[in-house]
């Protein structure tokens, strides 16, 4: 049966995905959108007289540019966005992890014991220790030496072990930053020459019938030659959007040039 729909009353966005244009396969996708935004624009000449007069406008080519933001961080589109993919750690791939720790040192103590084995040069895991004062500054840059004494301590990373230096008063607090082998952890990287891949796009919104509110329609917007801007603003805070931008391009081996089209259908 026709379908004869005119005005769509948009209730939310539902997804947005990205594809392999020669696979097909799953590249991100994102399910938190707000504020989906598409914006069409074009660019023309124009022919003007010998007074600086337009007298003819010509029409030469169309941009379309989509916006959002996920509500949340997504790290498999921050990877896309950093051109990469997101690597998971296993057994068998651990990921070098960086952690921090904070001792409050008891009376007579000598020795503290990591949660983690530190990694990194053999016999030379960890190359500073710090004191912190009770305002939570550092007093204290204390180094790797041969042996423990008041300026220096020493690592064994077998037995996670760290010997003090000699002579720290009860209620100091120490801090020791160093690395450690994951393997529970997920790692997106940004290298500087790298760049996001470009493929084809679906963002799905769902609507209603501007007569009819019990029937729910989709509407698919598909960008068949897209990319995903590398230009991103990351908040790290509970209140921070994951943005993105799309640039949808034409294809220059398809005839019909298509930009996006929007596919409206019963759901």
């Amino acid at each position: 049966m026709k379908m004869n729909l005119n005005n769509f009353i948009i209730d939310r966005p539902i997804q947005l995905a990205m594809f392999s244009k020669l696979t097909g396969e799953l590249y991100w996708r994102v399910n938190q959108i707000e504020d989906p935004h598409l914006k069409c624009t074009s660019t023309s000449e124009e022919v003007v007289d010998a007074l600086g007069s337009p007298i003819m406008i010509f029409d030469r080519a169309k941009k379309a540019e989509f916006t959002a933001s996920n509500a949340i961080l997504d790290l498999g589109l921050a990877a896309a966005q950093f051109g990469s993919a997101k690597e998971f750690a296993s057994d068998t791939n651990k990921i070098v992890t960086p952690k921090f720790q904070t001792f409050t040192i008891t009376e007579a103590q000598t020795s503290i014991v990591l949660a983690e084995k530190p990694v990194g040069v053999t016999g030379a895991e960890i190359k500073h220790i710090y004191g912190v004062d009770k305002n939570t500054s550092i007093s204290e840059n204390y180094v790797l030496g041969a042996t423990a004494s008041a300026t220096e301590f020493t690592v064994d990373a077998e037995t996670k072990t760290i010997t003090l230096p000699t002579g720290l008063p009860a209620g100091t607090i120490i801090l020791v930053k160093y690395d450690y082998e994951s393997s529970s952890a997920v790692k997106i990287e940004n290298d500087a020459t790298e760049f996001p891949k470009a493929g084809s796009a679906i963002l799905q919104v769902l609507g209603h019938d501007v007569c009819d509110q019990e029937t729910k329609y989709v509407a698919n917007i598909v960008m068949p030659n897209t990319k995903l801007k590398s230009d991103v603003d990351l908040t790290f805070n509970s209140k921070g959007k994951h943005p993105m931008t799309l640039e949808a391009m034409q294809d220059y081996c398809d005839e019909k040039k298509e930009l996006f089209s929007i596919v409206i259908a019963q759901e």
